[in-house]
């Protein structure tokens, strides 16, 4: 990782001095120091760069029609049409030093495999010595599938970003593209429409290359690799033990198909988006140090640790057997290691972008008494640019005072987050909050000074009457009910300090109770508020909870709540004020 990190900051720095030493050619031709190969859709993305303010990357050559990986790697030693285009470029721009290349698949193509990409590779290294090359997959699509890529063409394309990025000094992960609505795809339901779907994918890639121009590495003077003694080329050991930590987190697992859950006629059995799924972070003890005996968690049993007992691909895969279709993910990121916080997040979102809707869950040290549960706005900044447009919401930020000598509560008028607002306003992110007590008047104030962004909280430190006033009186706020505890501790007991195999004896146990007090306890503030409340389960800590036979039970438990609810809520409580949200939020 370090070693690719010389690399890029050394040719990152050759490019910016050739650009200033060179003092013949036209200021167009310095200026286009960013290439692309792909397809149709590739050329449109670049076509929406140059009309939101890009100037970096070469022209929107439309002879890239098609433009599929076997599309690149043919006809070599003949006339290709795509090397012939590719050629005319950089002979146009000769200052070309990175490449941007979009892995174009089609569902036809199931032949396509790494060896034909490492062929395109070898080329575009022939043609531009010391390149730097980033890879991206097509964007997804939020409805319906392109016929011309099928679902195959769009995972396959993200399965090679990985293996080239892993595989390769020379080549890192793109930007993350899309994903595409209805109104951003074009009536073929595979390319981008104009202008809405161009310009979507044009800021992202703008986003991405001027995050990467535009860092403060740039400046860094930076020694090349001959000049560099042999310790300051090798990784670290701390920087090996992060990158095993970050690789354990994302590694592969199996994914066997199970049979599908039937649920009774008279249960909801429509989508459900989950709105509160914690991720579990990667141990955060300092390399060389063993992690003595594993912390247990609030709810029992041993806390979940990201590539250590649980991983992503575990995660993921258990969500698509219990019959979530999305969730809002809360990405842990500490102070002391953003930036490998920051990765986990980023390679999580290249491997299921789909699946996850990211929110940054900055802690400012919360388990310390003089922290904070956030960090503070220059802080938030900082993380945010690292990855650009990664993120959809802030959150959840537990305004509370943290137990056992953790940090003290923080108002959401407090001057911290007053500073933070409008970090949130620029990014256009959603803002997810658990209350402290005495919060109702301060989050108030919040809510009618920030009209424009859309606040979602949760807990019990408000009851249900202070609920609802706040929902009448101010459109941008949201709630959410997730463990059905209803009101009664004991069935928020059953989530605490137990097993999994208590849990689900307990919740078999008491299942009708949990649906009916829920329904008695919730029911007319959803009926009320049809547009502004939405469903969640708020899993996370012990590494129980993340198990397929528990997210089974918290998806029974939710369908057959939710039947119980009037038919014209059912579908916006369970997924469709949840859709909204994630498709108003992150860029635009």
């Amino acid at each position: 990782m370090k070693k690719k990190l010389v690399f890029i900051l050394f040719l990152i720095l050759l490019i910016s001095c050739t650009q200033s030493n060179v003092g013949t050619d036209s200021q167009e031709d310095k200026s286009k120091t960013i290439g692309f190969i792909g397809c149709s859709n590739t050329r449109e993305t670049v076509e929406g760069y140059y009309h939101v303010g890009g100037n970096k990357m070469w022209d929107y050559e439309r002879r890239y029609g098609s433009g599929t990986i076997l599309d690149w790697s043919r006809n070599l030693d003949k006339d290709s049409k795509y090397w012939n285009v590719f050629d005319k470029l950089l002979e146009k721009y000769p200052e070309t030093k990175i490449i941007w290349w979009e892995l174009c698949i089609m569902n036809e193509d199931r032949t396509t495999n790494y060896e034909n990409a490492k062929v395109v590779l070898n080329e575009i290294r022939t043609r531009i010595p010391g390149v730097i090359i980033y890879v991206s997959a097509l964007a997804d699509y939020t409805d319906g599938v392109c016929e011309i890529t099928g679902t195959f063409g769009l995972e396959k394309g993200k399965e090679l970003v990985q293996e080239l990025d892993i595989n390769n000094e020379d080549v890192f992960l793109g930007p993350v593209l899309g994903p595409m609505s209805k109104k951003e795809t074009a009536k073929d339901g595979c390319h981008l429409s104009s202008p809405d779907g161009k310009r979507k994918l044009g800021i992202q890639l703008r986003d991405f290359f001027n995050n990467i121009e535009n860092s403060t590495i740039n400046k860094t003077i930076i020694k090349t690799e001959e000049e560099q003694t042999e310790e300051e080329i090798e990784l670290s050991f701390e920087d090996q033990v992060w990158n095993q930590r970050i690789e354990a987190a994302l590694a592969t697992s199996p994914c066997p198909e199970i049979t599908k859950v039937e649920y009774p006629s008279f249960y909801y059995n429509g989508p459900l988006i989950d709105t509160h799924l914690h991720i579990p972070a990667i141990p955060d003890n300092s390399p060389g140090e063993e992690i003595e005996e594993m912390q247990e968690g609030r709810f029992g049993g041993p806390m979940a640790k990201l590539g250590y007992n649980v991983k992503m691909s575990e995660i993921a895969c258990n969500l698509k057997n219990e019959g979530t279709m999305k969730n809002f993910a809360f990405f842990p990121i500490y102070e002391d290691i953003p930036e490998q916080l920051l990765e986990v997040a980023y390679k999580t979102m290249s491997q299921y972008p789909e699946l996850f809707t990211p929110f940054i869950m900055s802690s400012g040290n919360d388990n310390e008494p003089d922290g904070f549960p956030t960090v503070d706005a220059k802080i938030l900044t900082e993380m945010l640019k690292v990855y650009p447009n990664l993120f959809k919401g802030y959150g959840e930020i537990g305004l509370y005072e943290r137990e056992n000598g953790g940090s003290k509560a923080l108002p959401p008028d407090s001057t911290r987050l007053i500073q933070i607002y409008p970090i949130i306003r620029e990014n256009n992110l959603l803002v997810y909050f658990h209350l402290g007590d005495g919060d109702k008047d301060n989050f108030e104030r919040v809510l009618k000074q920030n009209p424009d962004i859309n606040f979602i909280w949760h807990g019990d430190q408000l009851s249900v009457n202070e609920v609802d006033d706040i929902l009448n009186k101010y459109p941008n706020a949201y709630y959410g009910i997730d463990e059905f505890f209803g009101g009664e501790r004991e069935i928020f007991e059953m989530y605490v300090g137990k097993s999994k195999d208590n849990y689900l004896k307990n919740a078999n146990n008491k299942f009708d109770k949990i649906v009916q007090q829920a329904v008695s306890y919730w029911k007319p503030l959803i009926e009320k508020h049809p547009d502004q409340v939405i469903w969640g389960t708020d899993r996370g800590d012990a590494v129980w909870n993340y198990d397929l036979e528990v997210g089974q039970m918290q998806v029974k438990i939710a369908r057959a709540f939710i039947a119980q609810l009037s038919p014209n809520v059912q579908e916006k409580f369970a997924y469709k004020n949840a859709e909204k949200l994630i498709n108003i939020s992150g860029s635009q």
